[in-house]
């Protein structure tokens, strides 16, 4: 018998946390940066990053597939002779993880043959040979080609969206995050992550674009953009000059019509109503407003602009 057959959860779990292990490497080397050396003399100096990256980004892949591959059978993974298999009776037992497994060429067929071809990305089988010849070429020495981060950046959110769908990247970094055990011991360091949470899409549309970034995500992050309230209260600092705001704008109206009273920001996924109104403060051509609730103001309201953040009272 075959024991500790592992399901399709499983080898997801593995693939998602080596993709986001990959996209963590990168982003830890650009946010230690510093003004005084040039960002492409310091990705020249760590170009193992970007190789372990590429490395972890084939790895994801095989477990993604072999995830698929495990919703029909997860013995379709097995590479050994069918008469090698301890299995009739008085054979004795086999752990599956005794197994090897298939891989390259015969793991991609073996994928294909388990799922609807409508389901994936045209592109998909020149991203994973693509992923494979470099990875090949790393972890055998042969070849010191450089790589660019944004160029590994890329090959990890076409990973996500080629094989999990749209949104996917963004919902397993915040899955992810939320998880952290420092929410459950007050980590003041945690909880400035969460409040800046906003930075992490700020930093890849610095270096990858929105035109990038679009391919992503269901919503159209290409159209008009505006405040979100929840991230803008949250991220918002008093100090001896007034309250600080981040003008970071991730929210977009669902649908993007000239009437939608609906918003839904990508970045802490929170679907909200506004009203379409002019924002009376001048110079501001925003129509899009948001009710700030404060049970405090009795019969007032305060309608937040969600282009400028301009206040207004009314009763």
């Amino acid at each position: 018998m075959i024991k500790d057959i592992p399901n399709s959860s499983e080898y997801q779990n593995v693939g998602i946390e080596c993709l986001l292990q990959a996209y963590d490497n990168i982003c830890n080397v650009d946010n230690a940066l510093t003004p005084e050396t040039p960002r492409n003399k310091i990705w020249n100096y760590n170009q193992i990053v970007l190789r372990t990256s590429l490395v972890l980004i084939h790895q994801a892949i095989e477990g993604l597939l072999k995830s698929e591959i495990c919703k029909k059978s997860p013995l379709l993974l097995i590479d050994r002779k069918r008469s090698d298999w301890k299995t009739l009776p008085n054979s004795g037992d086999e752990s599956f993880s005794d197994f090897n497994t298939i891989g390259g060429d015969d793991l991609l067929k073996t994928f294909y043959a388990c799922v609807n071809l409508k389901e994936i990305h045209d592109d998909f089988p020149t991203h994973y040979e693509d992923i494979r010849i470099k990875r090949n070429k790393i972890v055998h020495g042969l070849g010191t080609e450089n790589l660019a981060p944004e160029y590994v950046l890329k090959l990890i959110l076409n990973s996500f969206t080629y094989l999990l769908g749209k949104d996917s990247f963004w919902d397993s970094v915040l899955n992810k995050f939320y998880e952290h055990p420092g929410f459950d011991h007050d980590d003041s360091h945690v909880e400035w992550q969460d409040i800046n949470q906003y930075m992490r899409m700020e930093y890849l549309r610095a270096f990858l674009g929105k035109g990038e970034l679009k391919n992503h995500f269901s919503v159209n992050i290409t159209a008009r953009e505006y405040l979100c309230p929840f991230c803008t209260e949250k991220a918002e600092e008093i100090t001896t000059e007034g309250t600080l705001r981040p003008d970071s704008k991730w929210a977009f109206l669902n649908p993007n019509e000239p009437t939608s009273t609906d918003m839904s920001c990508i970045i802490c996924q929170t679907d909200f109503g506004v009203i379409r109104e002019d924002c009376i403060k001048e110079d501001c051509k925003g129509n899009v407003k948001y009710l700030l609730e404060d049970e405090d103001l009795g019969d007032e309201e305060i309608w937040v602009c969600l282009t400028c953040w301009y206040e207004e009272t009314k009763k």
